[in-house]
């Protein structure tokens, strides 16, 4: 029992000791974390990028949706009757004035064409042999009286197979369908071996026609001959520009005005896209800076700029009177108390949360 005795009171020591040493053992090891975590801890530094204050002419906008529109698209069909006997062209493809783009069987129209060249030919010997009862020759016709030589003519048979010849080349010529201009191919329906009608539609891209409205009140921001810049919904990267033709002289029932401009094409560019219209007027003499200064603050606009004598962010309250796609024309709020100069130095981004008195670093260009 003794032995016993000793066993428990020897654990009872040796417990609290081991405990006592994982506890001193698990601080440390906090101790060390907590001084590692602050050693590498850095305070965040405030980077901006900054541009000089400075008067110049902004680029007042007025941005619009719209459509295109072909100038010039006409529908292609053959004017006379067949057989579809070949087609050359696709939908898309571009095409010259003149190009062939399809043909009709042409076997009878050739025929027909070599009968009245041979009907021809035996009208011009019998109108020799008319003129020779009348004691004239080919060469003498300038000089025969008007009404003989009509009588003549038409009793020989020349003045009908002359209309017949005529009448057979062109039916050979329209079994070819050319291009009356050049453009794109678009809507083709005809099939080869079906009879001749309707074949495509031909567009002019070569300019496009823009249709857009703007609000009865921005009627005096537009003019004839004035600069727009076209951009196609699908790719906002391309910018095409044109200038405004015609202004429609009539408020419609939603208060819009119609106004039509024009742009050259370009292969990204097809008619009926819709397209943003942007249209700009020069305004002289302003306080411009780019938009991502400005940023809202207590639901009011803020810009900062730089302290001249601490170098740290200066809290100032701005009215944004004009803006455009990338710039705001500014004034100081006087009142808030505000002040603004030309050359002070505007931060344009690290401004998201930046505050007032801000120990700031200006980034390197």
């Amino acid at each position: 029992m003794n032995r016993i005795f000793i066993t428990v009171l020897t654990l009872a020591m040796v417990v609290p000791f081991v405990c006592g040493c994982k506890g001193k053992r698990d601080k440390d090891e906090t101790e060390d974390k907590t001084e590692m975590a602050r050693g590498s801890y850095n305070a965040e530094k405030n980077v901006v990028t900054v541009v000089p204050l400075e008067r110049k002419v902004f680029n007042k906008q007025l941005v619009c949706n719209g459509k295109l529109e072909a100038q010039s698209k006409v529908t292609l069909q053959f004017s006379g009757q067949g057989k579809v006997a070949e087609i050359n062209v696709r939908d898309g493809q571009k095409v010259q004035k003149g190009q062939v783009l399809a043909s009709l069987d042409k076997e009878q129209p050739r025929r027909q064409l070599d009968q009245a060249r041979l009907a021809y030919d035996k009208a011009e010997i019998q109108l020799a042999d008319r003129l020779l009862n009348y004691g004239y020759t080919i060469a003498d016709t300038a000089s025969i009286p008007a009404e003989q030589k009509r009588l003549i003519y038409i009793n020989s048979g020349f003045i009908d197979a002359q209309m017949a010849l005529e009448n057979a080349e062109r039916t050979y010529r329209e079994c070819d369908l050319k291009a009356p201009y050049s453009g794109k191919v678009a809507s083709l329906k005809g099939r080869v071996y079906e009879q001749g009608g309707q074949l495509c539609t031909l567009i002019d891209d070569s300019r496009y026609l823009v249709r857009f409205s703007v609000l009865e009140t921005e009627y005096k921001f537009v003019y004839e001959g004035q600069q727009v810049l076209v951009s196609p919904f699908v790719d906002a990267g391309v910018v095409m520009k044109g200038s405004i033709l015609s202004i429609n002289p009539t408020v419609d029932q939603n208060g819009q005005i119609a106004v039509t401009a024009q742009v050259p094409g370009a292969d990204v560019l097809m008619d009926g896209m819709n397209v943003r219209i942007t249209v700009e007027n020069s305004v002289a003499d302003q306080m411009v800076v780019p938009k991502s200064a400005v940023v809202i603050r207590d639901n009011m606009e803020v810009l900062f700029r730089i302290d001249p004598e601490t170098g740290h962010s200066l809290w100032t309250y701005v009215n944004v009177l004009m803006s455009n796609t990338t710039e705001h024309v500014v004034e100081a709020n006087k009142d808030r108390g505000a002040d603004l100069n030309i050359g002070d130095l505007i931060i344009t981004s690290g401004n998201l949360n930046l505050g007032d008195d801000a120990e700031v670093v200006i980034e390197d260009n």
